[in-house]
């Protein structure tokens, strides 16, 4: 990997939070795979779009625009810690040229070959192999479409590279979101019950190498800090 990961946070408040209790899970919308199968309606649910968690591997100072979306505060991770938890570098695409017809080609062929296996086309379970890796493998036993999902997890479009972005995935589906992913970040940051919050992935301070924050804000950012964080190192930035 070569590079500390960090993400980024826009309340203050909310990296002691995330650092006590974990890394909310939250669904994510690629809105890639309409151009690849346009003949699907996947408007209800993109495939996977499961519990994701975000990191960039951008130094702070290459990362403003990047804060411009995701917020000022940031908590970097350790290598050991994202090795361990899978996190793999974002591919992007572009919606046109030689590698995405590539993938498109590839996408069709494992759909229609999905489709031909669908026995019962009214039963719920059947249909999930659409979205579902997991599904579609012991299901339909689609191995081609589970694989291209697993792939598709960690795809995003090419007006996003400017983030630089590695990603957690969640091993297991997560079905029960009913919130789309900023109704979820707005629930827990300020946080609500965030200790009861299911879908978090723990983290430890031995597991942060540091934080981030602009410049003059590090004595009030420390204050929001756990008392086992607050001799972390604090690196800054001019906003």
């Amino acid at each position: 990997m070569g590079r500390f990961l960090t993400h980024y946070t826009s309340d203050i408040n909310a990296v002691g939070e995330i650092i006590t209790n974990g890394f909310a899970w939250v669904p994510n919308k690629r809105n890639l795979i309409s151009s690849f199968l346009p003949e699907h309606d996947f408007y209800e649910r993109e495939p996977q779009e499961f519990g994701m968690i975000s990191f960039t591997e951008l130094k702070s100072n290459e990362a403003s625009a990047l804060r411009d979306t995701f917020g000022s505060f940031g908590i970097k991770v350790s290598e050991s810690w994202a090795i361990i938890n899978k996190a793999q570098k974002v591919l992007y695409l572009d919606d046109d040229g030689p590698l995405f017809d590539a993938i498109k080609n590839i996408f069709q062929i494992g759909y229609h070959d999905l489709k031909s296996r669908i026995k019962y086309p009214e039963d719920a379970a059947w249909n999930m192999s659409y979205t579902n890796k997991a599904m579609a493998s012991s299901v339909a036993g689609a191995g081609l479409w589970a694989s291209l999902l697993q792939l598709y997890e960690y795809m995003e479009p090419i007006r996003n590279s400017y983030q630089h972005e590695w990603r957690i995935v969640h091993q297991l589906p997560l079905y029960g979101y009913k919130d789309t992913k900023s109704e979820v970040i707005e629930n827990i940051s300020p946080p609500k019950n965030w200790s009861k919050f299911i879908h978090v992935l723990k983290v430890f301070p031995s597991d942060i190498t540091g934080l981030v924050c602009p410049e003059g804000k590090e004595s009030e950012f420390r204050e929001y800090l756990p008392n086992e964080y607050k001799s972390h190192d604090i690196e800054t930035y001019k906003a």
